[in-house]
């Protein structure tokens, strides 16, 4: 495999799409200047933006990087403008607040060549180590969101172990199954990972092909928890509880909520202990499962913010969403 940089007249073996709104540019140049430093070069890179990144034009004229503008209307949108776009047969998501590994398409590229019948592939999303260790919610908050990410697999739980900001496909499946959802705010790159599953084909979970995820903290997971109602109230999402640990635990904590709030109408005595004894189990079973036995185990109640900020956020989407049909 040549190292040298593709020419513009050869068709690249993978097209990395990036979807941004262009407010990040930081990060977005620390992403830019990852994928360049790939050991794989046959790959392209589109960048879609809502909002150009002017800061940046260099740096893409630079890079040989096309630039698509979509109107911003979600993230799914944006993605499918990009895969239209895209030369190559395997098309390759990160995030414009992610950095990858010097041999992420290289690794991306040789598991597509072993699997042949293989149609979606992703990695773990990990927590810079410089951000985890100098910010304890940092930390906590790249914790929960990984310790369900340490194994291969390749079957229908890794549905929901799949991200957006680090997935691939062979491009082929969005003609069979259809493109990403457009309506969908969060979530679309679940339910698509949803109706690939339904018709049959792989997926791969491989939590040695990592990008660095720069973690947007409790009003990115209360945002996102709110822009997720849509995607959690559908038949497909509970369905696929029963496979997915991370969409059932979610079920769960919101049960547990409303059973919660409920004691408090009840008995004030019957929710302090109903309380204690949730946040108790919920504690022990977080450390247990990130195998956290060291000093920062006391960290682990921090996790109860996030899931909050996530329960929170879920409820205010419902509100939004009730306040938009009634307006209508």
């Amino acid at each position: 495999m040549s190292d040298e940089k593709v020419e513009k007249d050869v068709k690249p073996l993978l097209s990395v799409i990036l979807a941004t709104k262009g407010n990040k540019t930081v990060f977005l140049e620390r992403c830019i200047n990852s994928l360049q430093n790939q050991t794989f070069q046959q790959f392209e890179t589109i960048v879609v933006y809502s909002i150009y990144p002017e800061g940046l034009s260099k740096l893409f004229e630079d890079c040989h990087i096309l630039t698509l503008k979509e109107n911003g209307r979600t993230l799914g949108a944006a993605r499918n403008l990009g895969v239209k776009s895209a030369k190559a047969d395997i098309v390759v998501f990160i995030d414009d607040d992610a950095e990858a590994p010097n041999d992420w398409l290289s690794k991306i590229y040789s598991t597509f060549q072993q699997y042949p019948s293989l149609m979606c592939l992703g990695g773990a999303h990990l927590t810079p180590v410089e951000e985890g260790n100098s910010s304890v919610l940092r930390f906590v908050e790249g914790s929960f969101a990984e310790l369900q990410r340490r194994k291969v697999v390749l079957d229908r739980s890794a549905v929901g172990k799949i991200a957006g900001c680090n997935v691939a496909y062979r491009k082929i499946i969005f003609d069979k199954i259809g493109p990403l959802s457009e309506t969908l705010r969060s979530g679309e790159d679940w339910e698509f990972h949803i109706r690939i599953a339904e018709n049959g084909y792989a997926l791969r979970f491989d939590p040695q092909i990592p990008v660095w995820h720069h973690r947007q903290g409790l009003k990115h997971a209360f945002k996102n928890s709110s822009n997720m109602v849509p995607f959690f109230f559908s038949w497909k999402a509970l369905k696929y509880s029963r496979h997915e640990y991370f969409f059932a635990s979610f079920y769960l904590s919101n049960f547990l909520f409303l059973i919660l709030i409920a004691t408090l109408f009840i008995s004030p005595i019957v929710f302090v202990l109903f309380l204690v004894l949730i946040l108790s189990c919920y504690f022990i079973f977080t450390a247990v499962r990130t195998r956290m036995h060291d000093r920062r185990l006391v960290y682990f109640p921090l996790v109860v913010l996030f899931t909050l900020a996530r329960i929170f956020g879920f409820y205010y989407g419902i509100l939004k969403q009730i306040a938009s049909k009634l307006h209508h």
